[in-house]
Order: structure tokens, then C-alpha cells, then sequence
């Protein structure tokens, strides 16, 4: 399975000069500091963080979405998931599933994202009864696409540390530029993240991901930021891929807020009968 303005420094000119003389010769011009700069404070980055690493601060909820990849021949394909994510204390729980294709209606991902160690993950093949645990690094086929458990997870940034971020201008526009190093021993895909965001609204508008030998392997690419039910929700991502050559493109067709999702969800045993009863369904 799988997603997910310019507002320039103020400068002060301070410059006072004094001239006096005598009778016998005029003193040198002197001047306090030339066009000293007074920066503006940047955004609480931490608040701006977990804004996105808590869906906006909702308890929980359930989205519909669709990925659709295009190679670099033009071809497309596409599969539709929901999403069903609950906000508990310091875990994250999550539970996808596949919509379409019908015939793969059996495949679901279970994820359990720890504030204090590394997520776990879990996947089930009902044919041979056998439950896999998967790291975030780990990656998932989909009709010709690999996509990370990380990228399913929206890039788990609170398993990141993050620096106080600062500005950068960029296609005209003044963003804030922060940069996340993985904490230790967390399995990720993607040791280092780039993230750029809006200073006016603090939106997310794009973050490369660098792979364990500091390259750059992938963007992602904020298209659409929406306000849904009040809350900030990322309704059009894409994900460049420069190593499969591969764009992926993450649309959120419906999503709702805080429904009171019930933890039996995000267990392994809902996981197993859950795709067995999909597995029937689909050979009946």
C-alpha cells in the first residue's frame, strides 16, 4: 500500500553623522552601523512540526485515498486505500487497507509508530498463514511501484530530530528550511530529510529524502494544502522517485475527523481476520 510567501527580512538603516568643526580643522565624519539587519523571529519549528506529526492536533481519523504512478514512458497505474490512524498518548496506531483493485483487497498494513523506539509494522499473508514484521525501512510492491512502510506512514518526522530551522528564498518565494536526522535505532528508510514550509502559514511545500549514503532519492512535493473540519490536511502529494524513475502521486478523496476509531483495530488479530475474510471474498 502505500501518501502524503515571500515575506522578506526587515532592515533598519540606522546612519547618523556628525559633522563639527573648529576654527582651526573639521573633526572626520563618523556612523553607527550601515543597514544593520533586524531579522525577524522565525516560527515555533517544533509547533510547526507536530502540527503536521498530529494531523492537527485530531485524536484520530480515517481517510480514502488514491496513488497513482506514471514510469517514465508514460505509463499509468493506480490503487485506492483507506486510512485509519488513532493518536494514543506516545504511539501512533495505524491500519491500511486496499480498496481497488478488487484483487488486491486483501493485502493491509498494521503500524505501531513508538515516541521512544522504532515503528512497528506488520503484514499478513493469509494463503500461508504466515505474519511478517516489517521495519519503516522496509519497502512494499505495488503494481511496479516501491513505496517504503516510511512513505505509507507520512514520513514519520517524529522519529526525527530537527534543527531551529532557518530562511531561505527560493522561485521568489521566503520559506523556512529545516533539516531532521534520524534518532537512533529507528529503522528508517531515509536518515536524512530536507523540509521546506510556508513562513506565512507554516504549510509543509516539500521535502527531499536522502538515503544511508547521503544522496538524494526522492522529493515530495506539497500540491494541495486544504482545511478540513478546521484542520490542516494534505489533500494532493507528489513523489518524485529519481532512482525507479517513478512519479507517484497521493490524492485524498475523502477524509474525517476524530469518528472515536476503537483501538481492537490496530492488533495483529484484527490484522489476520481481516485479510482472511478479504482473501474469501475475493476467491468465492
Amino acid at each position: 500500500m502505500m501518501r502524503f510567501t515571500g515575506v522578506f527580512p526587515i532592515f533598519a538603516v540606522i546612519l547618523t553623522t556628525f559633522l563639527s568643526g573648529c576654527n582651526e580643522s573639521a573633526r572626520p565624519e563618523s556612523s553607527t552601523a550601515d543597514q544593520a539587519q533586524v531579522a525577524r523571529p522565525l516560527p515555533d519549528i517544533s509547533a510547526m512540526i507536530r502540527r503536521i506529526v498530529t494531523q492537527d492536533g485530531c485524536q484520530d481519523f480515517t481517510a480514502d485515498m488514491r496513488m497513482i504512478s506514471e514510469d517514465e514512458s508514460g505509463k499509468k497505474d493506480q490503487i485506492d486505500f483507506n486510512i485509519q490512524r488513532k493518536y494514543a498518548g506516545d504511539r501512533v496506531l495505524t491500519f491500511i487497507s486496499v480498496l481497488a483493485p478488487r484483487e488486491d483487497a486483501d493485502k493491509a498494513l498494521l503500524a505501531i509508530e513508538h515516541s521512544n523506539a522504532g515503528t512497528e509494522a506488520f503484514s499478513y499473508l493469509s494463503g500461508l498463514r504466515k505474519l511478517t514484521r516489517l521495519s519503516s525501512g522496509r519497502q512494499l510492491g505495488f503494481r511496479g511501484a516501491k513505496v517504503t512502510v516510511q512513505e505509507m506512514l507520512g514520513m514519520e518526522l517524529n522519529q526525527y530530530t530537527h534543527d531551529q530551522g532557518e530562511r531561505v528564498e527560493e522561485s521568489g518565494r521566503s520559506l523556512i528550511r529545516v533539516s531532521f536526522r534520524e534518532k537512533a535505532d529507528r529503522g528508517l528508510a531515509f536518515p536524512r530529510i530536507t523540509g521546506f514550509f510556508n513562513e506565512t502559514d507554516q504549510t509543509p511545500q516539500r521535502f527531499d529524502l536522502y538515503d544511508m549514503q547521503d544522496q538524494l532519492v526522492k522529493t515530495v512535493v506539497i500540491g494541495e494544502v486544504a482545511t478540513v473540519a478546521g484542520r490542516q490536511t494534505l489533500t494532493n502529494v507528489t513523489i518524485d522517485d529519481l532512482q525507479q524513475k517513478l512519479k507517484l502521486n497521493l490524492i485524498t478523496r475523502d477524509v474525517s475527523y476524530d469518528r472515536g476509531i476503537p483501538d481492537a483495530i490496530f492488533t495483529e488479530s484484527y490484522l489476520i481476520k481481516f485479510i482472511n475474510n478479504a482473501s474469501r471474498t475475493i476467491y468465492q
